[in-house]
């Protein structure tokens, strides 16, 4: 696990950007994409599996993954609307976009339930939670990349 934080570490700091003002749909792609590359081999690297058990386990993960860059793309989605009505947010779009967000949210935690329920179908129950322990993990490197780059909604008083 020590290996792994330093892993996660490691890629925070190398696809960090320090002190970015605006959210950048191309930069968000690529630490998206760079972080889903590094993912399989982060999972591979930490989740001891047999040969019979990586039989079962990567046809699922790469189902669950496809499902799962669904809910990503659609974050992103309500991301780019809110930058488009970042000045002239009002109270009813803010209230549109944390609805949506609160939505996506729940949207990834029915797909890790049903993919726990799945996977645990097939693999035992500690390695699936490991795996999920994982992709937690690298779920909250996407989202704190994503984080350093959207602005705080602006005070009304402000121009």
């Amino acid at each position: 696990m020590k290996n792994l934080l330093l892993t996660i570490i490691f890629v925070l700091l190398t696809i960090s950007t320090t002190n970015a003002q605006f959210f950048n749909q191309a930069d968000v792609e690529i630490y998206k994409n760079d972080i889903a590359k590094q993912a399989k081999s982060l999972v591979k690297e930490h989740l001891d599996l047999t040969a019979d058990q990586a039989g079962i386990f990567w046809p699922l993960y790469d189902k669950y993954e496809v499902k799962y860059s669904v809910v990503l793309n659609e974050e992103l989605k309500v991301l780019e609307d809110y930058l488009m009505n970042y000045y002239m947010l009002s109270d009813e779009k803010a209230k549109e976009l944390m609805n949506k967000s609160i939505k996506l949210k729940n949207k990834k935690l029915n797909l890790q339930k049903e993919y726990i329920e799945t996977m645990s179908k097939e693999l035992p129950v500690k390695l699936v939670g490991k795996f999920f322990q994982i992709h937690n993990r690298i779920d909250l490197m996407i989202s704190q990349q994503r984080s350093e780059k959207i602005p705080l909604v602006r005070d009304q008083d402000k121009n």
